[in-house]
């Protein structure tokens, strides 16, 4: 690309984070108690490639209930958080993209106080936590990024490990790069055509650096 980002805004669960595990171990049990279907490991793989409103429809959960289940992962988290790891060679790759003088964000559904334990001394390399639930989502986080910033949407980039942070992008008009590491599938990223596709930490510090 002929120009590179001056801010990059980082979701954090899949992206950052290996959340992906510890969710698989505790879906049976908020399934129970939020009386929603609980997934077969097999349709949990095709679930890697659907949308958020098609993941709600396939486990019969009604979007009214959403966000209190949203809220009860969080607080699980709360008490998991010191076990769960930021992928491998993420800590090295926010380090050099620090020292060659990125503004760094972290745009989430998740709590900050997640965040910032799984972050651990990982945390310094942040200048903006936008976290926690909101109305509109994504989109308004990014939004309110740019003003705060006074950031043109060309001048941000979005990274994250879902169909829904591509469409969040989209919609703010700031750049986005896909990792293929987390929720959903290489293959359903690579299909909504994101400005990166990145196969490993690293590569982020190389298309950027």
């Amino acid at each position: 690309m002929s120009t590179l980002p001056k801010t990059i805004a980082f979701d954090f669960d899949g992206t950052l984070a290996n959340t992906l595990p510890w969710f698989d171990e505790i879906l049976s049990s908020v399934a129970q108690k939020y009386n929603f279907r609980d997934p077969s490991a097999e349709e949990k793989a095709r679930l890697r490639s659907m949308e958020a409103g098609e993941i709600l429809q396939t486990l019969q959960i009604p979007f009214w209930k959403a966000p209190a289940i949203l809220m009860e992962f969080r607080q699980r988290m709360q008490d998991a958080s010191p076990d769960i790891e930021l992928f491998d060679s993420i800590p090295e790759a926010l380090q050099q993209l620090h020292a060659k003088g990125y503004k760094m964000a972290i745009l989430s559904s998740n709590s900050e106080l997640n965040v910032r334990q799984i972050l651990k001394t990982n945390v310094a390399y942040f200048d903006e936590f936008m976290c926690g639930t909101d109305l509109f989502g994504k989109p308004a986080k990014l939004g309110k990024l740019l003003e705060k910033h006074q950031l043109s949407p060309a001048e941000c980039l979005l990274i994250g490990d879902e169909l829904r942070d591509i469409e969040a992008a989209q919609k703010a008009k700031v750049m986005i790069g896909s990792v293929t590491w987390g929720y959903n599938s290489r293959d359903a990223l690579q299909q909504e055509q994101p400005n990166f596709l990145f196969t490993s930490p690293m590569d982020i510090v190389k298309a950027l650096t």
